[in-house]
């Protein structure tokens, strides 16, 4: 487009460079919010599971395990994500060992991501932990304190 302007013709290259650089910037930020919700709630999941797995695995009595991994399951809810459905928790608790797996699907916008992704990603997080016996544990290092000193307290 050729436009006058003081008596002097200019070209309309900048308009046409300016509308396809801001047209792909505008695409390659939109991908880079989606894809830090994306690690963020990958993030979220991966806490949520170790919370689970290490509160469930600090008590005495099973009872006790499985109130306190209950409890942290329902704190971390769905308001906690930032875009992710389907969110399902389980925690399961062993006689050595507890196991918590959060699982979900974030959606992805977009004609190309129907293509490459299905429009979803999945999102898996799990953690174990041994389960501690702190008596025992206090036990053992009491003795070996008593081992390296002798006997003295």
């Amino acid at each position: 487009m050729i436009t006058i302007l003081d008596n002097k013709y200019l070209k309309g290259s900048y308009t046409v460079e300016a509308s396809i650089i801001l047209s792909i910037t505008f695409f390659v930020l939109a991908a880079c919010i989606i894809c830090t919700f994306y690690l963020h709630d990958r993030a979220v999941a991966q806490g949520a599971s170790c919370e689970a797995a290490q509160t469930g695995s600090n008590f005495m009595k099973p009872e006790e395990n499985r109130k306190a991994a209950d409890a942290v399951k329902n704190k971390n809810t769905a308001e906690r994500f930032m875009g992710s459905r389907n969110l399902t928790a389980n925690v399961a608790i062993g006689e050595k060992e507890v196991t918590a797996v959060w699982q979900g699907t974030f959606p992805i916008p977009g004609f190309a991501a129907k293509y490459l992704f299905g429009n979803e990603q999945d999102i898996q997080k799990s953690w174990t932990c041994q389960k501690t016996d702190p008596a025992d544990t206090i036990r053992k290092i009491r003795g070996l304190g008593a081992l390296l000193t002798g006997g003295e307290k």
